[in-house]
């Protein structure tokens, strides 16, 4: 006998092909939706390390001047202890106090010197040896005025006293006259009528070395 099949016609075939068509075009597209989606999100978390602001840092130095206190208190952060901070500052006030081709780097050492909370034997005895021996006036008054920072200290008043029995610039004499007599400093009372007497010592001098006289006896 025959054998009993299904039998489909044209049409049914056709609409069948159509629907697998639709269904694995659907597929693709939401495939490729979701690789999308997720390059979309890799390229947001790879923009994020791209768009954020680089970290400030203190201007580069164009000069091989020693390094400022800016920079240094910049490192702080990176680990640089306070004590290496104080050597580099110690270190850049002793080269401009050394910078003899500049007066105005030795004037701005002297000031820098005036502002420290303390000074050790090292500050001071660089100090005093600008105000007894720098070539510009200007620098030693500015020596003479960190001195004054510091003058409760004994080290610095003996250094002072001392120095008034070898100090040579008028302007500086008379400005160590006025300040040990405010100190009350009595022990220069011999050296100021040495002053007084020595034909060699300005006019102006003398009549401050007769102040301090007058006013240390009184």
């Amino acid at each position: 006998g025959k054998k009993k099949g299904i039998v489909l016609s044209f049409q049914v075939l056709r609409w069948a092909a159509a629907c697998l068509v639709i269904a694995a075009g659907t597929a693709i597209y939401w495939i490729g939706q979701k690789d999308g989606a997720a390059t979309t999100i890799v390229a947001v978390h790879k923009k994020v390390p791209d768009q954020a602001a680089p970290a400030k840092e203190g201007p580069a130095s164009e000069t091989n001047e020693p390094k400022t206190v800016y920079t240094v208190r910049n490192k702080a952060s990176q680990g640089v202890s306070i004590d290496q901070e104080l050597y580099v500052r110690r270190q850049s006030l002793f080269a401009k106090l050394n910078d003899m081709g500049s007066a105005s780097s030795r004037v701005t050492a002297a000031t820098e010197a005036y502002r420290l909370k303390g000074a050790d034997k090292e500050i001071v005895d660089a100090l005093v040896h600008t105000m007894n021996a720098d070539p510009n006036t200007n620098v030693r008054l500015a020596a003479l005025e960190a001195l004054t920072r510091f003058y409760r200290e004994t080290y610095v008043k003996q250094q002072l006293v001392r120095s008034l029995t070898k100090q040579t610039d008028p302007l500086v004499q008379i400005q160590l006259i006025q300040l040990l007599t405010r100190m009350k400093e009595t022990s220069i009372l011999d050296q100021l009528e040495k002053m007084v007497k020595d034909d060699d010592t300005m006019e102006a001098v003398k009549d401050n070395a007769y102040t301090g006289i007058f006013m240390l006896k009184s």
